[in-house]
């Protein structure tokens, strides 16, 4: 994490918002071939709720118990952390311009324009700074679910149906929002959800195995593909693999087969070339993220998903 994004946190909490206008958003999702197209609808508000969703995205920017700390594809729990993330490398961008187009989108004028929404965006407005704060839609705001549910009030001693009603309902918790090109996330798996990550991910996953042929590192990475497939676990870590770049190392590489023979890890390699069998899969993408550690207390070997490098 570079020294401008803590200022530009620095910066954010020192802010004032007293004069900044809040306004509402809905961002609807459509997906093509794995690929996200975002379309947004202004919702006007009154000014009870204009403050109270102006309050949860101050609230989240002023609360120093929140650490800064750089996203990585296999992160720990959060537990009062902000992931930090260049705008440019997420849908963000994507979203905002759309919002930034102001009274060219379409308003929402009927209940049924609430529902099936994939996002709600608070956006902060001052001169020509914008805080864009989100959160994944709750699930009893699609329509398909909500046939399903009753919405009961306890009044006047007895419960209520509310079924005629309008119900549309609101969690203002914050799962990330963006600042000056810095995304700032507090919520890692609503985060990657609502910017489908997934599809990025599976990207990364046919761009490493195809450098791993290249490379000569592999003979083969068919099966290394079928059993990363879709699963979230294998692409984290495959995309952390790529972030990392330890194999295109040469000197990385040839340390990891003469160590693998030394320790007898169990890695099958002919002619300087890794083999791949159903054995040695998970082996082999602990190596390539460099996640098998030694103690220097004790020398016990540990397998580490997730590590901080210490400067």
């Amino acid at each position: 994490m570079t020294d401008s994004v803590k200022l530009t946190m620095q910066t954010l909490r020192a802010t004032d918002f007293k004069h900044w206008l809040a306004t509402f958003w809905l961002v609807k999702r459509k997906l093509s071939q794995q690929q996200a197209r975002y379309s947004v609808l202004k919702v006007d508000t009154d000014t009870s709720l204009e403050q109270k969703l102006k309050q949860a995205v101050t609230s989240k920017i002023l609360d120093t118990d929140y650490q800064l700390q750089a996203y990585d594809f296999l992160t720990a729990d959060q537990d009062k952390g902000l992931l930090t993330i260049d705008s440019a490398a997420t849908d963000v961008t994507l979203i905002q311009a759309e919002i930034d187009k102001g009274t060219a989108n379409q308003k929402v004028e009927q209940y049924q324009d609430l529902l099936d929404s994939w996002a709600m965006v608070i956006k902060l407005e001052h001169q020509e700074q914008a805080v864009y704060a989100y959160r994944k839609i709750n699930k009893f705001n699609h329509s398909t679910r909500l046939s399903h549910i009753s919405f009961i009030q306890f009044k006047d001693k007895e419960l209520k149906d509310l079924d005629e009603q309008a119900i549309f309902t609101l969690d203002t918790q914050i799962d990330f929002f963006s600042y000056q090109g810095t995304t700032f996330i507090s919520n890692k798996r609503e985060f990657e959800s609502a910017l489908n990550f997934r599809a990025g991910m599976e990207q990364n996953r046919d761009v490493v195995l195809q450098e791993f042929v290249d490379l000569n590192i592999f003979s083969d990475a068919t099966l290394l593909k079928q059993h990363i497939g879709a699963n979230l676990n294998y692409l984290r870590k495959v995309s952390s693999i790529q972030k990392s770049g330890y194999y295109k190392d040469a000197k990385f590489m040839e340390e990891l087969v003469k160590v693998n023979s030394e320790k007898n890890w169990g890695l099958q390699v002919e002619n300087g070339v890794i083999v791949i069998n159903e054995a040695s899969i998970e082996l082999v993408l602990t190596l390539l993220n460099n996640g098998r550690l030694e103690s220097p207390i004790n020398h016990e070997v540990f397998d580490a998903s997730v590590k901080k490098k210490v400067s």
